[in-house]
């Protein structure tokens, strides 16, 4: 085991030595520094996830207001029903709508060597079972996770299996790409998430179905004459406007939602470098980006005048970063370097 001295002033050590002696007094055992560290680490997790969950439920409070002020102003009473209802919308989409919709991605049979990684690292976050291993057939180079009611899959794209076999990736940095896949299946991000949406999906969904009713009862006017003619069309109008209405305000709403989201992405990443090393982590995100736009620009010399299909990029507001569901590339790896500095040493 690698042990390094680490030297405290003798106030410091002191303090220690009562927190040990009070944990130790509560398990009613003597307890050693590595135990009681490991207490320390274990309650300052708990102490996180609990404020995840908390902050997750405060943006699942806020987005039902926004969406349902009248009924917490004119039917309080019917606040509980609709937190009830959000958590089953959540729970649903989570553990049966997402797992249907991916049913057909197949399972990897791959190297033994993957299959270990996503093993100890899956025991060093803690989680109860080691998660599956899927592949999307795209030449993306991506990952996600998802939960199904057997356990935890994270899907890895073929794009990313060929860098990493290709010598793109080397394997500290895949390593580092499963453990920010299994730091969302810790955190159950996929959970707070849908949660935060699932009023926001539901006024989208009415909000489409109506202005769609409307759009073809404005067709069936525009043939028509007389009084009902103008009646419908003015029912057609009254349509549009409602369901107009229902997908902006689900629009707004879902900017909290997408802001829980970038948040959860900064935590993955940092449980991603806690498990493997914050250097890792910075290294494989750019490669992510920058394989990607590789592919993007192989993509664009196969179309006719590939010169003239060059995307130039732009600087989108800060009012268009509001939707975005991952925070900036260089943010993210510079959040890892300045972890990965004040370690102090790299990663094997």
């Amino acid at each position: 085991m690698d042990r390094r001295t680490i030297s405290l002033e003798p106030e410091v050590y002191e303090r220690l030595s009562l927190f040990r002696a009070r944990g130790a007094a509560r398990k009613k055992r003597p307890l050693d520094w590595d135990e009681f560290f490991s207490v320390l680490l274990n309650r300052e997790r708990h102490k996180r996830e609990a404020l995840s969950w908390a902050y997750a439920g405060l943006i699942f409070v806020a987005v039902t207001l926004v969406l349902l002020w009248p009924v917490y102003i004119y039917s309080p009473v019917l606040i509980p029903l609709i937190w009830a209802l959000g958590l089953l919308i959540a729970a649903a989409t989570v553990y049966l709508l997402t797992p249907f919709a991916l049913r057909k991605v197949k399972l990897w049979e791959g190297t033994t060597e993957v299959h270990r990684w996503l093993e100890e690292l899956a025991v060093k976050a803690g989680l109860k079972k080691t998660p599956k291993i899927k592949v999307f057939d795209t030449p993306e180079v991506n990952a996600l996770a998802y939960c199904t009611v057997s356990g935890g899959v994270i899907c890895l794209t073929r794009g990313l299996l060929d860098a990493y076999r290709e010598g793109e990736l080397s394997p500290a940095e895949f390593k580092a790409i499963m453990a920010h896949e299994i730091g969302h299946l810790k955190h159950q991000d996929l959970m707070k998430f849908n949660l935060a949406l699932a009023w926001v999906g539901v006024f989208e969904f009415f909000g489409t179905e109506v202005t769609r009713v409307g759009v073809a009862m404005g067709d069936a006017a525009e043939g028509g004459e007389g009084w009902w003619a103008v009646m419908l069309m003015l029912t057609a109008w009254f349509a549009l406007f409602l369901g107009s209405a229902l997908l902006a305000i689900a629009k707004l709403a879902s900017a909290l939602s997408f802001h829980l989201s970038r948040r959860q992405e900064l935590e993955a990443d940092d449980l991603g470098g806690e498990l493997t090393h914050p250097e890792s982590m910075a290294a494989a995100l750019e490669k992510i980006e920058q394989l990607n736009a590789r592919l993007v620009a192989e993509e664009l010399e196969k179309l006719p005048f590939s010169d003239r299909w060059q995307l130039r990029p732009r600087n989108r507001s800060w009012v268009e970063r509001l939707w975005d569901a991952h925070p900036p590339t260089p943010s993210r790896v510079g959040r890892q370097r300045a972890l990965a500095e004040f370690l102090g040493f790299l990663p094997e």
